[in-house]
C-alpha cells in the first residue's frame, strides 16, 4: 500500500507511520510499535488514542496492553459515514461564516479595503520563499504573528513545511531592523529560528537579531498578523481538510485592524518569554 494514500484520508505522518506498522505486523505493544513506527515514544500514546478515536485501531484486553487495527473494511465504512457527516456541518458552518462576514462587511464599522489571496495547491522551487518575501518587503516599522495550537508539530504538514521559509524570512526582518514580535503555540517556529539563531557566527549580528525578534510562548487559537499596525492578515483554512490554509484575507484598514492589535497585546502580556540559548 501507498502510505500517501493514508494522508489522503486525513492522517498526519506519525499516524500513518503506526497505523501502517499495525496493519503489518499485526498486535504489537505500544514500545514495540513505537520502535519499529519509529515515532517517538513520548508521542505514542496520543497517536495511538487519535486512530482509536478514528476507530482504526481498538485496545486488546491483554497484559502488557497491545494494540490491533479494526477491520479495514468496517473502519474505513465508519469512517467515512463520520467524515460525511463532519464535511456537511463544516460546509454549513463555512456558510454562515460566509453569510457573517457579508453582513459585516455591509456594517459601518467594516474594513474598507478587504483583498482575499488563494494558494496554489503546491508551491515549487522557491515559490514560497519569493512570496514570504515580497509580502514582507514593505513592512517598515513591526510585524505581530499569532501562532495557532492547530499548527502544532506533526498537525500541519503544510505548515512543517514552510518552517524554514518563515524563520528566514522572520530572521532577515530583525536584521533589517524590523521589530519581530511572535506568539508561539509551541510550532515548528521555535526549534527552527532558533537553530539559525544559534549558526550565526558574527556575535554583532546575532546580538542584533536577538534585539529585535522576540518571542513568546501561549497557547492559542488566534490566528492573524499584522504588519505595522496598519494591514491585517487572517488565515483561509481549509473546512474540508483541516489544518490546512486555502490561503489569506488581506485587509487595509488601520482603524479596524487596530482592534486586532489590541487583542495582541492582551495576549502578548499572557506569554511567556522564549529562550534562544
Amino acid at each position: 500500500m501507498d502510505e500517501k494514500l493514508l494522508a489522503n484520508i486525513g492522517l498526519n505522518k506519525y499516524e500513518s507511520s503506526v497505523y501502517w506498522t499495525l496493519l503489518k505486523k499485526g498486535d504489537l505493544e505500544a514500545s514495540k510499535l513505537s520502535q519499529l513506527s519509529r515515532v517517538p515514544i513520548g508521542r505514542i500514546y496520543e497517536i495511538l488514542r487519535n486512530l482509536n478515536k478514528y476507530g482504526l485501531v481498538e485496545i486488546k484486553p491483554s497484559r502488557p496492553r497491545k494494540y490491533r487495527t479494526v477491520d479495514p473494511k468496517i473502519a474505513f465504512e465508519l469512517m467515512y459515514k463520520r467524515r460525511e457527516e463532519e464535511a456537511l456541518n463544516e460546509l454549513k458552518l463555512l456558510r454562515e461564516a460566509f453569510a457573517e462576514i457579508e453582513r459585516q462587511l455591509s456594517s459601518d464599522d467594516s474594513p474598507k479595503q478587504v483583498e482575499t489571496i488563494f494558494w496554489p495547491d503546491k508551491f515549487h522551487d522557491d515559490e514560497l520563499e519569493e512570496t514570504v518575501n515580497s509580502f514582507f518587503e514593505d513592512i517598515e516599522h513591526e510585524i505581530c504573528v499569532v501562532t495557532p495550537s492547530k499548527y502544532k508539530p506533526g498537525v500541519s504538514e503544510q505548515y512543517d513545511d514552510s518552517m524554514s521559509v518563515f524563520s528566514k524570512a522572520y530572521l532577515n526582518l530583525a536584521q533589517r531592523g524590523i521589530h519581530v514580535k511572535i506568539l508561539d503555540s509551541y510550532s515548528q517556529l521555535l526549534p527552527a529560528i532558533k537553530e539559525l539563531i544559534n549558526s550565526i557566527e558574527d556575535e554583532s549580528v546575532k546580538n542584533r537579531s536577538k534585539e529585535f525578534l522576540e518571542i513568546r510562548i501561549l497557547e492559542t487559537k488566534h490566528d492573524f498578523v499584522i504588519f505595522d499596525s496598519k494591514i491585517l492578515f487572517l488565515d483561509i483554512e481549509d473546512q474540508i481538510d483541516a489544518g490546512t490554509s486555502l490561503g489569506m484575507t488581506q485587509i487595509h484598514d488601520e482603524s479596524y485592524t487596530k482592534r486586532f492589535k489590541a487583542k495582541f497585546d492582551d495576549l502578548w502580556t499572557k506569554g511567556k518569554q522564549f529562550n534562544f540559548t
